[in-house]
């Protein structure tokens, strides 16, 4: 009989696996530490965009039309732990404008898109794919994608299967390559100083945001409740591997985005186990 935390386990396992496997690969210098910045290159020009047209694309205009509620909420929720990040960060710590912004990107940009999808896709069945995609959608700086599969989907234009099937391919290298690359970064880093770092936006993230979610969700927002479910969900991820890709490249707080990932996805098992459990009485 499968556990309550099999789900869980199951989907955070194989991301934390994948960014042990960076690590192991820069430290034992199986891979050059410095390919992580080309990985990530690929991952943000190609891989990524190829991930979100994928995931709006084979939804439905339907179920589009009716997320609006849950879009809003997942903006808000994002949005209001963002500036509780970018405050600690600019009025506490006394950081630059740059760290202060990306620091609320930490504290509020969840693992949706590689570790969301299959999460729920796996606990609450295919049909919650859709709500974690357009959680996704509501926080990707890559726009484009998004709106063309928007387009597609609103006017039923079929993508060709050869091409489906290439950005189906591409999207599938998305999630580890990114999270792969997140681990040859963390093999060049003193991890002890990127712990000390990177703690309160993770703590933000695992515990301000999902409640704040929760709160817009199921009190104050007419959300479908199983859409509401996985929104909280969703909020509960730990920090996703884009924030990593936007830090390196705009050379900010690179070594505390990476730690940040890292030890919000170790964490996340525990929290989104909480979090998943008490979804389960409702």
């Amino acid at each position: 009989m499968e556990s309550a935390l099999d789900p869980v386990l199951g989907a955070a396992f194989p991301v934390f696996a994948l960014i042990l496997c960076g690590v192991l690969a820069g430290r034992f210098r199986l891979i050059n530490p410095g390919s992580s910045e080309a990985l990530n290159r690929f991952v943000y020009t190609f891989a990524l965009p190829a991930m979100l047209f994928m995931a709006v694309y084979r939804g439905s205009l339907d179920e589009l039309l009716g997320s609006g509620s849950f879009l809003l909420g997942v903006i808000l929720a994002t949005l209001g732990t963002a500036l509780v990040g970018f405050a600690l960060s600019a009025f506490v710590q006394r950081a630059k404008p740059a760290e202060s912004v990306l620091r609320g990107l930490n504290a509020s940009f969840a693992n949706t898109g590689y570790l969301g999808i299959p999460l729920v896709s796996v606990a609450y069945g295919e049909r919650a794919a859709l709500p974690a995609a357009l959680a996704t959608v509501a926080r990707s700086p890559l726009i484009w994608p998004i709106a063309l599969a928007v387009i597609c989907v609103a006017l039923q234009v079929r993508v060709p299967l050869p091409v489906e099937r290439f950005a189906t391919l591409l999207a599938a290298a998305a999630g580890p390559c990114a999270l792969f690359a997140i681990g040859l970064f963390v093999s060049q880093l003193s991890i002890r100083a990127g712990l000390r770092a990177s703690w309160p936006t993770t703590t933000l993230k695992l515990v301000l945001h999902p409640l704040l979610m929760a709160l817009l969700a199921f009190q104050l927002l007419s959300i479908d409740a199983f859409w509401a479910k996985i929104a909280v969900v969703c909020a509960s991820l730990p920090l996703g591997a884009t924030a990593f890709v936007l830090a390196q490249r705009y050379r900010v707080l690179e070594a505390e985005t990476s730690t940040g990932a890292v030890l919000s996805t170790a964490a996340s098992v525990v929290t989104v186990s909480a979090v998943m459990i008490m979804l389960a009485a409702r």
